[in-house]
C-alpha cells in the first residue's frame, strides 16, 4: 500500500513563529515585531490561511469518495420500490384493470405492474390427487402460514393439482392466477448477481380445462405465460380459454358441479416437491410508486392510415400528446384533432380514440391526403401521456444559454432514475414552433464532450444540472419554456415494505371500480432507500472479494452457489476433468472443468435433474473463460453399510441405535448445521474415520471388528479395507450392523 503523507502537518501557533523567525533574513528594516504591528496582524491572517488550507488539503472529501469509487466500478445504489402480491375480488362482472392502477396502503401508492383482467368467477376448491389419495386443501388455502404439496411428497408423474370455480371462466380472455409457494427453506434461492441466465423446470406440468363434450376428456389451455416455471417459483400464470367451461364433479369435491381447471405433472423430476401457500384468481403484482408521466413508442411503416393502440392507466385517465422523429432525428409535436378528415395533406394531426370497456387508446394518423402520413422508422412515434396535475410541473423553466445552469424540481429528491427522460426544445432557423431533441442522464461530465447532450441528475438535492459546452453541451437558450421533463416516477424506500393486508384501496372514481376489493395477503417486499455513501464503501469491500469471473475452482463454485432461481446445497469445482475419465487415470485433461452440484433437497439423496443442471451451466456460462470446456454434472452416491462388533460397558449394551446415529451424521452428503457439515466429496471412507466416529459414544469400550461394504457406480474397495470413492462422490448411509458385547464377556 502506498503511504500516505500528512499535509496538515503544522499548526497555527508554527507557522506565526516560523513566519517571525524568517523576518530579520527577508526584511531587516523591519524591526517592530510586537502584537500591535499591523504587518504582524497579516503574517497571523496569513498563517491562519495557511492552517486553513493544509487543513482541507489533508481531507479526502465525499466527492473524492465518490471518484475512488468509480474507479472501482462502483456507483451508490438507488432506491428500490417495493413490490406487493395483490389479490382483487368483488367485480360483478369482467373488468380490465389496466397497467399502472393506482391503488394505496395508508399513505403509500402503489400501481398495478400489468394489465389485468378481472372475472367474477371465484376460486371454490383445490383438490390434490395422487396415486394413493385425494385430498381438499381449500381451507388450507384461505389461512396464510399454512402449505400443502401441489402433486403430493412425493410429486410423481400423473399427479393432479385440480382449481374448482364457482362459475365458468370467460373465453378469449387473459385469466391470470397468482401461486404463492412455501420458500422458507434452509438454503436460500440464488440471488440475481452480475448477468441473467433463465430458470430450467426440471420437471413438466400441463394445464387443462374441462369444456369438452360428454366424454371428449379435458382441453390443453392456451398458455400466454407461466413466470412459476412449471411451479418451480412463486408467480403468475397467464391463459386463454378457446372455448368455453362445462360442470363437472371431482372427487372428493362431490357437492356440486363446478368449473375445473387441471394441472396434472406429466414428468416428475422436481429437487424439491412444490408446496403451495395460496392460490388467488385475479392475482397481479404492484409496485410502489406513482407514475406522473410516461412514453410508450410505436414504430411506423410510413403507410396511410396506421393506428397503434395501448393499454394504461395514465394514457386512458391523463392527458396525452404525440411526437414523431423526423429525418433528422428530432422530435416534433403533433396536434390532436377530433376528425382528420378537416386536416390538409401536410397538417402534423392525428386522431385519438378512448374505448372504456378495453381501457386502451387508439391512434390514427393521416393518409398523406387528410394529414401527414409519420415517416417509416423504428420508434419514431412516441405517445406522452401524463397526469392532469403534471401538466404544469412537466416544464422546469427556460434554458437562459450560460454554462452550469441548475434546475431544482421538489419531486426529484424521490425520483426513481430509472424512469426519467428530458428534452430540451430549440427553435429552428425560420420557425416558429420547438424543435425536441433527447438529452441523456450520466453521473458526471468526467467523460462529456462539448457536443453531448447530458445532463446530471442530482436525486440528492432534488436538482438537474448541464454542462458548459466543454464539459456536456449547453441547452439552447429559449424565450419559452424549453427544458421539458418527459417521463417521471416517484416511489421506493423501505416505507413501501408494507404489512400484509394494508394494500385495501383503489384510488378511483369510476362507479364500476368502487365494490372490487384489493388486498395484499403478503408483505411487500424489496423497497430500499437510497444507498449511502457509507454502505457503499461496505459493499465495495465485499464486492472485491465475490468473484464475477471464473477462473479458479472456488471462483466456479461460489458462482454456482449464486445461480439465480435454484438452491445449491453443494458443489465441487473439479479442475482439468472431465466426465468418463476414469479415477486412477493420472492424465490431466487441459481446459476441463467440471462442476458437480447438489441440489437442496428433503429426498437422502439429492439429485439434480436435468433442468437443475441446465440452469446452473448457463449460469456459469456467463462468467467461465472462453477457452474453458464446461461440464456441470449432478453427484454420485455411495451407499456405505458399517458392519461392527463392539465391546461396551455392561449398562450400555442395548445403546446400538446411538452408534448407529453417530454413523449416520459422519456418513451424511449435505450439511446438518452445527453437527454435520457433509462428507467431502471424493474423500475416501477410511477405517479410521469409522473407528474414530464409534469410539466418540459414550459407553464403548473399543471395537473388536469393522468391514465396510459399499453400493455405488465409480467407487472400490482397496486393500486395506478402505473405500475409494469418485472425485464426483459423495456417501450416504446404508443399513449398519452392530454387534454388541459386554466387556465381561469378552
Amino acid at each position: 500500500m502506498l503511504p500516505i503523507p500528512n499535509l496538515d502537518d503544522r499548526f497555527f501557533d508554527q507557522i506565526v513563529q516560523e513566519a517571525r523567525k524568517a523576518i530579520p533574513k527577508l526584511l531587516p528594516e523591519w524591526t517592530d515585531e510586537n502584537a500591535h504591528d499591523p504587518g504582524i496582524t497579516l503574517v497571523e491572517l496569513m498563517s491562519w490561511m495557511t492552517e486553513v488550507q493544509q487543513y482541507y488539503l489533508n481531507r479526502i472529501t465525499e466527492k473524492n469518495e465518490r471518484k475512488f469509487l468509480k474507479l472501482l466500478g462502483i456507483k451508490l445504489l438507488e432506491a428500490e420500490s417495493a413490490l406487493a402480491y395483490v389479490t382483487f375480488s368483488g367485480s360483478a362482472q369482467h373488468k380490465v384493470l389496466p397497467r399502472g392502477t393506482r391503488l394505496k396502503a395508508m399513505d403509500q401508492p402503489f400501481e398495478t405492474v400489468e394489465t389485468l383482467q378481472l372475472v367474477p368467477a371465484e376460486l371454490d376448491r383445490i383438490i390434490v390427487r395422487t396415486d394413493v389419495a385425494a385430498s381438499d386443501y381449500t381451507s388450507s388455502n384461505h389461512h396464510a402460514g399454512i402449505s400443502y404439496y401441489a402433486f403430493g411428497p412425493e410429486a410423481r408423474s400423473g399427479s393432479k393439482l385440480y382449481l374448482g370455480f364457482d362459475q365458468a371462466l370467460p373465453e378469449q380472455m387473459d385469466i391470470s392466477i397468482g401461486l404463492k409457494l412455501f420458500e422458507d427453506y434452509p438454503v436460500s434461492v440464488g440471488k440475481l448477481a452480475d448477468g441473467s441466465a433463465r430458470l430450467i423446470s426440471s420437471a413438466d406440468v400441463s394445464w387443462k380445462y374441462f369444456g369438452a363434450e360428454e366424454g371428449e376428456g379435458w382441453l390443453p389451455v392456451e398458455l400466454v405465460r407461466d413466470s412459476t416455471v412449471h411451479l418451480s417459483q412463486t408467480g403468475h400464470l397467464v391463459f386463454r380459454l378457446p372455448t368455453p367451461m362445462k360442470p363437472m364433479l371431482v372427487h372428493p369435491a362431490n357437492d356440486k358441479r363446478r368449473f375445473w381447471i387441471c394441472c396434472t405433472l406429466e414428468r416428475e423430476g422436481y429437487e424439491l416437491s412444490p408446496k403451495l401457500e395460496q392460490i388467488h384468481a385475479n392475482a397481479g403484482i404492484a409496485a410502489q410508486r406513482e407514475t406522473w408521466s410516461e412514453t410508450a413508442s410505436f414504430t411506423s411503416s410510413g403507410v396511410a392510415d396506421m393506428q397503434f393502440t395501448i393499454v394504461g392507466h395514465l394514457p386512458f385517465y391523463g392527458l396525452n400528446m404525440v411526437q414523431v422523429r423526423d429525418a433528422e432525428g428530432s422530435w416534433r409535436d403533433w396536434h390532436s384533432v377530433i376528425d382528420i378528415a378537416d386536416c390538409g395533406p401536410q397538417d402534423q394531426c392525428y386522431e385519438l380514440h378512448r374505448d372504456k370497456d378495453s381501457q386502451s387508446v387508439r391512434l390514427v394518423f393521416g393518409n398523406g391526403v387528410h394529414a401527414l402520413i409519420p415517416p417509416a422508422g423504428d420508434h419514431s412515434i412516441r405517445l406522452i401521456s401524463y397526469a392532469p396535475d403534471f401538466e404544469l410541473e412537466r416544464w422546469l423553466g427556460r434554458s437562459s444559454g450560460l454554462p452550469n445552469q441548475e434546475f431544482e424540481y421538489d419531486r426529484l429528491l424521490n425520483c426513481l432514475r430509472d424512469s426519467f427522460q428530458l428534452q430540451i426544445g430549440w427553435v429552428m432557423p425560420g420557425a416558429e414552433e420547438l424543435v425536441w431533441e433527447d438529452w441523456s442522464a450520466v453521473e458526471d461530465f468526467d467523460h462529456s464532450g462539448s457536443e453531448d447532450r447530458h445532463y446530471v441528475l442530482d436525486t440528492a438535492n432534488g436538482m438537474i444540472r448541464f454542462g458548459n459546452n466543454e464539459e456536456g453541451l449547453i441547452p439552447h437558450k429559449a424565450d419559452i419554456n424549453n427544458v421539458r421533463i418527459l417521463s417521471l416516477q416517484t416511489g421506493g424506500g423501505h416505507r413501501g415494505n408494507v404489512k400484509d393486508g394494508l394494500i385495501s384501496e383503489i384510488v378511483t372514481d369510476e362507479p364500476e371500480l368502487l365494490g372490487i376489493r384489493v388486498t395484499n395477503p403478503f408483505p411487500a417486499a424489496g423497497g430500499t432507500e437510497n444507498e449511502t455513501l457509507a454502505d457503499a464503501k461496505m459493499r465495495v469491500r465485499q464486492e472485491l472479494h465475490t468473484p464475477y469471473r471464473a477462473v479458479t475452482g472456488d471462483d466456479y463454485e461460489a458462482i454456482a452457489r449464486s445461480t439465480p432461481g435454484v438452491r445449491v446445497a453443494r458443489v465441487k469445482a473439479i479442475p482439468l476433468y472431465k466426465p468418463g475419465m476414469k479415477v486412477e487415470q493420472q492424465d490431466k485433461a487441459p481446459a476441463q472443468m467440471t462442476v458437480v452440484v447438489v441440489p437442496y433437497s428433503e429426498a437422502a439423496e439429492p439429485k439434480a435433474g436435468r433442468g437443475f443442471l441446465q440452469t446452473v451451466r448457463e449460469h456459469l456460462d456467463l462468467h467461465r473463460l472462453l477457452t474453458t470446456e464446461l461440464h456441470v454434472i449432478p453427484a454420485e452416491y455411495i451407499k456405505i453399510t458399517i458392519h461392527a462388533v463392539v465391546v461396551m460397558e455392561p449398562h450400555m449394551k442395548g445403546e446400538a441405535r446411538r452408534i448407529i446415529r453417530e454413523l449416520q451424521r459422519l456418513l451424511h452428503p449435505l450439511d446438518q448445521g452445527s453437527e454435520s457439515r457433509g462428507w467431502p466429496f471424493g474423500r475416501a471412507v477410511y477405517k479410521g474415520d469409522i473407528y474414530g466416529a464409534i469410539s466418540r459414544v459414550k459407553g464403548v469400550v473399543y471395537v473388536q471388528d469393522l468391514w465396510i461394504d459399499y453400493e455405488g457406480a465409480g467407487a472400490r474397495k482397496d486393500a486395506s479395507g478402505d473405500i475409494i470413492i469418485p472425485p464426483y462422490g459423495l456417501v450416504t448411509s446404508g443399513e449398519h450392523e452392530i454387534e454388541l458385547l459386554s466387556k465381561n464377556d469378552v
